[in-house]
């Protein structure tokens, strides 16, 4: 059942064309520095994209109030069509982080990111899925913003707290301006995740994109990342030095790479790559 609550949103998906590089193993993520990324909105593109409406049964919109802040934010919540049947049985948690292209107040468009394009067509899907919303008003153009992330871990919090979530098994992933945050909040917080999925991730913004100095503060934490090499937008090497950097420490992190792929590569990440997902479940804050 997927729960529509409302107030944020990110990018289209592209059907794969060759196969990805793999390049080898390696973990762990936040900032010293914690400056705001500035890249331009994702393209509009449509590849990939189901123009079906969610079936009322999977999906479900609202609207959640921070009485500390009087502040709303909307959000997507999907609940797996198997949720209560077994009230002993925790679920993992899986929280999404949109990229530029979906920021607004209308909801509805955080459908067309292609994590939660899946799940509305995947009511078996093995996982609770947050997808918070952010709005471009107010500041609200950046995860990372004081009161943004404190609106959205208070959400995460008390969204563990109201359904039966594997409190060991929370996951963050988020695609372009979510996956610059997916490294932020992983290096901020590395013993909050079990595992980081950063897609089209980079540290910085146009003015030069950087290697956090403590970087090495998520070597133990599981982290598979994603890039396009034809990315014009975020290069790759962005992304890659980053990955590279966490190598040096020895940490758990695998790197994908699609030699055709640009900045638009969602689709191929949680559409095509049922490995992802397998690989996501298995892991496990000790």
């Amino acid at each position: 059942m997927f729960l529509l609550f409302s107030l944020l949103a990110g990018c289209a998906s592209a059907t794969p064309t060759s196969e990805p590089i793999e390049i080898e193993n390696t973990p762990s993520p936040v900032p010293s520095a914690t400056r705001e990324p500035t890249i331009t909105p994702e393209p509009s593109s449509t590849t990939d994209l189901i123009e079906s409406p969610v079936p009322s049964s999977t999906l479900a919109t609202g609207q959640h109030a921070f009485f500390s802040e009087a502040a709303e934010r909307n959000y997507l919540l999907f609940l797996p069509a198997g949720y209560g049947k077994d009230p002993q049985k925790q679920w993992p948690l899986i929280l999404f982080l949109h990229g530029s292209g979906t920021i607004g107040t209308n909801i509805d468009i955080l459908k067309y990111e292609a994590l939660p394009q899946i799940l509305e067509f995947t009511p078996d899907y093995p996982a609770i899925v947050l997808s918070p919303q952010l709005t471009g008003e107010d500041g609200e153009e950046f995860w990372t913003r004081e009161k943004v992330a404190e609106s959205v871990f208070t959400l995460l919090d008390e969204v563990q707290s109201a359904y039966s979530v594997d409190s060991k098994r929370v996951y963050l992933t988020g695609v372009s301006l979510g996956g610059y945050s997916t490294w932020a909040f992983g290096l901020q917080y590395p013993e909050r995740f079990a595992a980081l999925v950063p897609v089209m991730g980079f540290f910085g913004d146009f003015s030069g994109f950087f290697v956090p100095d403590t970087i090495c503060n998520l070597k133990d934490v599981p982290v598979w990342a994603f890039h396009g090499a034809q990315d014009p937008i975020v290069p790759l090497s962005a992304e890659e030095d980053v990955v590279n950097a966490l190598k040096a420490c020895g940490g758990n992190v695998q790197f994908t790479v699609y030699p055709d792929g640009d900045h638009d590569i969602s689709g191929r990440v949680y559409n095509h790559n049922p490995e992802l997902l397998e690989w996501l479940l298995a892991q496990s804050l000790e």
